[in-house]
């Protein structure tokens, strides 16, 4: 049945609404967000509830290619200070902070429509507002291989 809905609405809409959430995390604290104007509680793909906190988010999804560079940014309103101020420490003290990003049918919020999982690269906090910059698992920055081939590692090879 959600499939359907999903289609439908990803095709020509519906009276059904997405609504978009964020969770952000550096594994201690948590911090849960939706777009909108009412706190949204909702199922996770845990099993548990999480009550998703209201503020003006701007979301802008990674277009799809194969360039390497898939980034999902968004900027937050820092009304209360509390997110961007976790944000601002966090990107100070270079903290892995995750981000994940789940859509919810609002006829289904038992369970997530989509998730996508990614990892935050860099961001700036202002006084009114934070944004940042965050990617899926970053190819173009990793070593490959993953080994040092010296005389160490593998005695059978040597440099002439």
């Amino acid at each position: 049945m959600t499939s359907f809905v999903l289609n439908r609405l990803y095709s020509s809409g519906g009276t059904e609404i997405l609504h978009g959430t964020l969770e952000i995390t550096d594994g201690v604290a948590h911090h849960f967000l939706t777009d909108g104007f009412e706190n949204l509680m909702v199922g996770l793909e845990t099993g548990g509830l999480a009550t998703f906190l209201a503020c003006g988010i701007s979301i802008a999804l990674p277009k799809r290619g194969s360039d390497g560079k898939q980034d999902l940014k968004f900027a937050l309103c820092n009304i209360d200070g509390s997110v961007s101020g976790f944000l601002r420490t966090a990107l100070r003290e270079r903290r892995e902070i995750n981000l994940v990003y789940r859509e919810y049918i609002s006829t289904d919020l038992a369970y997530p429509s989509k998730i996508l999982r990614y990892k935050v690269k860099s961001g700036s906090v202002t006084a009114t507002e934070a944004q940042i910059v965050a990617g899926y698992f970053n190819l173009l920055e990793t070593l490959w291989l993953r080994n040092y081939y010296t005389g160490d590692f593998a005695p059978g090879m040597r440099y002439q």
